[in-house]
């Protein structure tokens, strides 16, 4: 099974899409790992051009599917693995696209980019901060993910944030991160975008996107729904933003596939944020 369904060639490749089908630390819905079947199953009935960019993206930058393969229930284990399938690939500078899967995936490609790119930031598009030391007896919950994550030494940017602990405000104020809550984002996606593009400037970001970070009218099918967040232009007024940075990979995480429009509704988001980031290329 391929992204948009069509024949690859590996050795042209110049996007490489991996499947997580993880849920292991699922806190609320579980089911989370059917998603990334479901993104590659919806994908062939996208239009494979984009009126908004003028380009048919899959032409310009070819891709590799890398076959879906089951995972280790240990989140250590599944991590290790993951960065094994994956490491390859970037070692021949192809762009990676993880689809997940709980959030807990994002910790591979975001630990190798970050060997790779000292200097990595991160864009999180969230409902939930996942700032947790621990939850549920885990330090590698999905609602763990970014304080693991900033053990990287990345820079963290958290985008659509309306969910959070007492435990994790608490960190947010020690380190003195900057939250950029839903309710600021919808009144002013623009604004928000402009300041985080300004403080990244020319350093490499990663991208990851849980679905839930978008208001459940727009994708009902995710694990842990929050109402109040983005829509589907919202999100794509930041991606194409943040399409103009030095993005090196990003990925789309949480789909709980109970519903054929919220996999559709990632799989066209995948596409749009790849015609933004090569219709110029």
């Amino acid at each position: 099974m391929t992204f948009l369904g069509l024949p690859e060639n590996p050795e042209k490749a110049k996007i490489v899409f991996l499947p997580a089908p993880y849920d292991a630390t699922t806190s609320f819905l579980p089911g989370a790992r059917f998603g990334p079947r479901r993104i590659l199953e919806a994908s062939p009935y996208l239009e494979f051009y984009d009126e908004e960019t003028d380009c048919e993206v899959y032409q310009k930058a070819p891709f590799l599917t890398l076959p879906e393969e089951d995972l280790p229930l240990a989140p250590e284990q599944m991590l290790e693995e993951l960065k094994r399938r994956l490491e390859p690939h970037l070692e021949k500078n192809l762009f990676p696209i993880v689809l997940g899967g709980e959030h807990t995936v994002s910790l591979a490609p975001i630990e190798l980019l970050a060997r790779k790119y000292p200097n990595l930031c991160v864009v999180q598009i969230d409902a939930h901060a996942d700032l947790r030391d621990f939850y549920q007896g885990s330090r590698y919950s999905h609602a763990c993910t970014m304080r693991r994550a900033l053990e990287l030494s990345v820079e963290l940017f958290p985008v659509g944030i309306r969910a959070i602990s007492r435990e994790e405000m608490d960190f947010v104020r020690e380190k003195g991160l900057e939250i950029f809550w839903a309710k600021e984002v919808v009144a002013n996606p623009y604004s928000m975008v402009q300041k985080i593009s300004h403080t990244i400037g020319l350093r490499p970001v990663y991208v990851t996107i849980d679905l839930d970070g978008f208001d459940p009218s727009e994708v009902p099918g995710v694990g842990t729904p929050e109402p109040g967040g983005l829509k589907w232009y919202d999100g794509l007024l930041i991606l194409r933003e943040l399409a103009k940075l030095n993005v090196v990979g990003f990925d789309v995480v949480e789909l709980l596939p109970i519903d054929n429009r919220s996999a559709f509704f990632a799989a066209k988001l995948i596409y749009k944020f790849l015609s933004y980031l090569y219709s110029k290329a």
